[in-house]
């Protein structure tokens, strides 16, 4: 009888037992699961922070990089008021054409950030809008500079070729709805495309625009790693001038007469480059025919006078600056002007136009 007894007390004990055990059991689960959740909400929860706090250092770096960029161009502004104020020739060894150099810079921003880009003088290139006159009518020398442009390298396009391209950004440019010659286009044409559109007959206002006329293909806007494209040697931005000092060897090469091999066009181009590095030569780049007399060799060099200039007055300005994980662009074009007011010797560099990105 006790033993029985013994036996039921056991086995009671050991029912309370388990009954403890699968308690405490549970609590360990749940309370296992609540540490789980409780790491996963903090880890997300840090995660958040992380990302915000990206965000806000990227928003700050971004502000300060666009701050720095805007300070490069201020700085172009400046040299190039300056210089003209000091002088009446542009070349590429003065300050404005080496920004931004560190040695070109009046201030150190290397603290604030990296500011990479560079000041084009867009005089220097061929001015597209200058095709045609006010009246729409052609101007002949423009188109002999343009025509060589494209049979010359890198483009070497045929003579009947480029003067198809040429007809056709005249006709874009001039007034009429005439096409000119077989390869010229106007509304007629540009409608029958599948994509339809209208001839502006007007100027460009941005290069871009070349890519809707007849005969400019992509390549032949756009270029190739090893060679430029339209979009490099045209600009909208000029008074309808190149200046010599500043011009790259393919228009250089452009501007010679047709009479010229393009050996020698070539040549002259290079040594013209050449010329223009030394800094001994700087005081000699203001001489209208330097180009011509400066060099031996090339006494029989012509170029179109009412087409050459030394000075510019029309710039581009493109400056990347990083700060941080900041990072920002700003393109801008300027037009400088002095005075003509007597007794005022004033110059003015205006910002015609500015992106930032």
């Amino acid at each position: 009888m006790l033993h029985e007894d013994s036996m039921k007390s056991k086995k009671v004990q050991m029912k309370s037992m388990n009954a403890a055990l699968g308690r405490s059991g549970a609590a360990l689960i749940l309370a296992l699961l609540m540490i789980t959740i409780l790491v996963v909400f903090v880890l997300e929860t840090m995660r958040a922070m992380q990302v915000e706090g990206a965000g806000a250092r990227y928003f700050q770096d971004s502000i300060r990089a666009e701050a720095l960029a805007k300070s490069g161009v201020n700085i172009a502004i400046s040299l190039l008021r300056n210089d003209l104020a000091e002088n009446e020739v542009d070349h590429i060894g003065e300050p404005w054409a080496l920004l931004p150099k560190p040695d070109a810079l009046p201030v150190d921003l290397s603290e604030a950030g990296t500011l990479e880009g560079r000041v084009e003088d867009e005089m220097g290139k061929f001015p597209i809008n200058y095709l045609v006159d006010e009246d729409g009518k052609v101007r002949e020398v423009y188109q002999q500079v343009l025509t060589r442009l494209l049979t010359n390298a890198p483009f070497q396009m045929e003579e009947e070729e480029a003067q198809g391209v040429v007809m056709a950004i005249r006709d874009w440019l001039d007034k009429d709805d005439e096409p000119t010659g077989e390869f010229g286009g106007e509304t007629d044409y540009y409608q029958s495309l599948e994509q339809a559109y209208e001839c502006k007959n007007g100027p460009l206002t941005s290069l871009a625009e070349l890519r809707l006329i007849r005969g400019v293909s992509e390549s032949l806007y756009v270029g190739t790693e090893e060679n430029p494209g339209l979009k490099d040697l045209l600009t909208v931005y000029s008074d309808g001038k190149i200046n010599v000092n500043t011009a790259g060897p393919l228009v250089l090469q452009a501007l010679v007469s047709p009479t010229v091999s393009q050996d020698t066009a070539e040549g002259w181009a290079e040594s013209v480059v050449a010329y223009r590095q030394e800094p001994m030569h700087w005081d000699f780049l203001s001489e209208s025919d330097w180009y011509r007399n400066r060099m031996a060799g090339y006494n029989d060099i012509s170029l179109p006078v009412e087409f050459i200039t030394t000075q510019s007055m029309h710039f581009t300005v493109q400056m990347t600056a990083k700060v941080g994980v900041g990072r920002k662009s700003i393109f801008a074009y300027l037009e400088r002007r002095k005075s003509e007011k007597e007794e005022q010797d004033t110059v003015d560099v205006s910002v015609r136009y500015k992106e930032v990105y």
